[in-house]
């Protein structure tokens, strides 16, 4: 019972209930899927736990009430990334955008490529990260992403309002970057080298994988070491690719996209490299806790798992 309960809440989640409230105004919408989210955290005891749990061990020696409030926080900010999927079609041009993103320190990507360099978006699972893309599409940039897999398959076995939920938003999502994401095989590289030359290409570096997985490089996380991929930092230096570091935060009336100081790989090891980037990334997640989407990833990316 309680199991064609939570799938009947799905299907009217995405069918009826968030589709209803992106015809409310912007400001309110976005508060009644904070709400729904305040019952998400209600509903989902056991996980809001397990992710306060592993908030604790990453940011220890802090009163249970701010891993609570943080967790709180969590389950609001994934419902308005939820909702943003029926905002996407609204967000294709500077003028729809500049209403709702605001942009700083553009000028180095616009720089890149009037030079032609090839650039790698590098970000992690922080807040509303898909509006990216969005944005400098909006603004005349395509953008890829690094997928790791399509909206043809049914890869992670999701229920199934969910999956088609995840199609509509890939689908959109294409849309507004104004780009196909790329999907390249383990070892087939070729496409997203080929891509990367065209246009610029995001690429999300808190992807957890595995313990002994293949190409991970250690570097301090958290207090411990953490394991991250070394592809992205291998394909820069293969195409002579600048790493563009970006953050998307939240405000009231909407999102904020900054762009970071750029990272430039020659001359530079891999682990040197990865360690400033996803140092980058833990300040950022120590800002807002709740704004990570990876926390119950936590013991993969320290080789627990």
């Amino acid at each position: 019972m309680a199991e064609r309960l939570s799938l009947w809440d799905l299907r009217f989640k995405y069918r009826v209930l968030f589709p209803a409230l992106s015809h409310l105004p912007r400001y309110l919408s976005y508060r009644l899927a904070s709400l729904y989210g305040r019952g998400e955290f209600r509903r989902n005891e056991e996980m809001a736990t397990q992710i306060a749990h592993q908030m604790r061990r990453g940011i220890p020696g802090l009163a249970d009430q701010a891993y609570q409030q943080w967790s709180r926080y969590f389950y609001a900010m994934q419902q308005r990334e939820i909702l943003d999927t029926w905002y996407y079609p609204g967000l294709m041009s500077a003028e729809q955008v500049g209403r709702f993103i605001e942009v700083e320190n553009f000028e180095s990507v616009l720089s890149y490529r009037r030079e032609g360099r090839p650039i790698i978006f590098a970000g992690a699972h922080l807040g509303r990260f898909w509006m990216l893309g969005v944005t400098t599409a909006a603004y005349g940039i395509p953008t890829s992403a690094l997928a790791r897999d399509d909206e043809e398959s049914n890869t992670w076995g999701l229920p199934e309002a969910e999956f088609q939920y995840r199609r509509l938003k890939l689908s959109r999502l294409r849309d507004c970057y104004r780009s196909e994401f790329v999907t390249p095989g383990v070892s087939n590289m070729r496409p997203l080298l080929e891509a990367l030359r065209e246009r610029p290409i995001a690429i999300l570096l808190d992807v957890p994988y595995g313990k002994g997985s293949p190409g991970l490089v250690s570097v301090p996380f958290f207090g411990q070491d953490g394991y991250f991929p070394e592809g992205p930092i291998k394909i820069a230096k293969r195409v002579g690719a600048v790493i563009q570091p970006f953050s998307v935060d939240e405000h009231r009336r909407g999102v904020k996209l900054n762009f970071h100081k750029p990272v430039e790989v020659e001359g530079r090891s891999s682990e040197a490299l990865l360690a400033l980037l996803v140092s980058d990334i833990e300040q950022r997640i120590r800002q807002n806790p709740g704004n990570w989407w990876q926390w119950q990833a936590l013991p993969m990316y320290w080789g627990e798992v």
